[in-house]
C-alpha cells in the first residue's frame, strides 16, 4: 500500500496564499488589507515552515509535519514585520485542510 499523495510544499504554499487573498477582505481591517496591496510587492512576505506546536490549541486533530506545513504572510518593515495570517494547510491531496489564525483588529 502506498502512502498518501502529497502536494509539493511549493504548491501547499499556493495554495494557502490564495486562500489568504480569497478571504483577507472579511477578516482583517480595511486598512491592513489596504496595506498589504500597497506594499506586499516591495514588503510583504510568505514563509512556509514546519507547524509550530501552538496548532494543537486551535485543531482537534493530530499534525503530522510531513503532511501540513505552516504558511506565515505579512510586510517586512523596517522597525517590525506586520504579520496577517498564520496558516496551516494539509499538503495531502485527499484530506484538504486550512486553518487561518487572523491578526487581531487594532
Amino acid at each position: 500500500m502506498s502512502g498518501p499523495r502529497l502536494h509539493t510544499i511549493e504548491e501547499a504554499t499556493h495554495q494557502a496564499y490564495d486562500i489568504f487573498l480569497e478571504l483577507a477582505p472579511n477578516n482583517l481591517s480595511d486598512k491592513d488589507v489596504e496595506d498589504f496591496n500597497q506594499y506586499r510587492e516591495d514588503l510583504g512576505f510568505i514563509e512556509e515552515d514546519e507547524p509550530d506546536d501552538q496548532w494543537q490549541d486551535f485543531v482537534a486533530l493530530e499534525i503530522e509535519p510531513e503532511h501540513f506545513i505552516q504558511v506565515l504572510v505579512g510586510l517586512e518593515f523596517e522597525n517590525e514585520d506586520a504579520l496577517f495570517a498564520k496558516i496551516l494547510i494539509s499538503r495531502d491531496k485527499d484530506a484538504p485542510f486550512c486553518h487561518i489564525l487572523w491578526k487581531e483588529s487594532e
